[in-house]
């Protein structure tokens, strides 16, 4: 099979299976219907981690090898309105050493997007820029502690793999996608749900916890792939 022919194909399976459905999962029952979930005064949570198999089946785009996906539902109480933000959830290790952010649809598109340069191909990879970040101490002594946290960037290779993105219309199918199924940044009074795509912090087998910071407590969820 060709390169063109390569390149066909996989547009092909990615707007077929963008045509069968794009939206975000629905709410459940219920945060008590996810595998893991938590009750907090103002509002309930409940996550599940994919498997792998079920990204695979679940995304056109190739998540299963570089993001962990979670599905989250989000349940504020009766008569509360919460300004629900990406930006406050993360991933953290069973060892509490790597806490990972969400990362965009843009920039997930963006990494598997692969243009071909001379007789070669330029390929954008995923790179890891770790920082640190402080979490308040809920225990009511004032601490606070930290942790490093992993930032997604991109990174320029050279090599002769197929890619599933070859052109910016395969980036779009991509990103479409993805921004479509995710955890939506809003005004939230009512549940909603959808997922959020952290990148893989360790090659090491780990579990992971899902943290929430938005409100005044922090909520931890342990995950499983299921």
């Amino acid at each position: 099979m060709t390169h063109f022919s390569k390149s066909v194909l996989v547009v092909g399976l990615l707007n077929c299976c963008l045509a069968v459905g794009q939206n975000s999962p629905a709410p459940r029952a219920s945060a008590a219907a996810y595998p893991a979930s938590k009750v907090q005064p103002v509002y309930s949570i409940g996550a599940k981690q994919l498997s792998k198999t079920e990204v695979q089946n679940s995304f056109a785009t190739p998540l299963a090898d570089r993001y962990i996906v979670v599905e989250i539902g989000f349940y504020p109480a009766d008569s509360e309105t919460i300004s629900l933000k990406q930006s406050d959830f993360a991933l953290r290790t069973s060892d509490g050493k790597d806490v990972v952010s969400p990362a965009s649809p843009e920039t997930i598109a963006s990494i598997y997007q692969k243009r071909p340069k001379s007789s070669r191909d330029v390929t954008l990879y995923p790179t890891a820029n770790i920082g640190y970040v402080s979490y308040p101490d809920y225990d009511g002594s004032g601490r606070r502690v930290s942790g490093p946290v992993y930032g997604v960037g991109v990174g320029v290779g050279v090599d002769k793999n197929t890619s599933a993105a070859t052109t910016d219309s395969d980036r779009q199918t991509m990103e479409t996608e993805l921004l479509d199924k995710e955890l939506k940044d809003a005004e939230v009074s009512k549940p909603v749900a959808g997922y959020l795509y952290f990148p893989i912090a360790t090659k090491q087998k780990v579990e992971y916890q899902l943290e929430y910071s938005g409100t005044d407590a922090l909520t931890s969820l342990p995950l499983k792939a299921h």
